[in-house]
């Protein structure tokens, strides 16, 4: 039997440069439908929405249709 939305843990992955120095983070939530990604420091960058299928910047600018969050990130 499936857990609610709003009892699973959000899903962590941590981006990490050829020399394995942390860039950022995705964190999926299961219950806004959202992925939310922070640079190292742990500030916003940008999010995902995946019901509409739109990326927002961290100031709530449209960035694009479609997942984007990578080209967000910092080199």
């Amino acid at each position: 039997m499936d857990t609610p939305a709003y009892q699973q843990p959000a899903a962590v992955q941590i981006i990490r440069d050829k020399h394995g120095v942390i860039v950022g983070r995705f964190q999926t939530q299961h219950l806004t439908k959202r992925t939310i990604t922070r640079d190292a420091r742990g500030l916003l960058v940008g999010q995902y929405d995946h019901r509409v299928d739109v990326t927002r910047d961290a100031r709530g600018v449209l960035v694009g249709s479609g997942n984007l969050l990578p080209t967000l990130l910092p080199r």
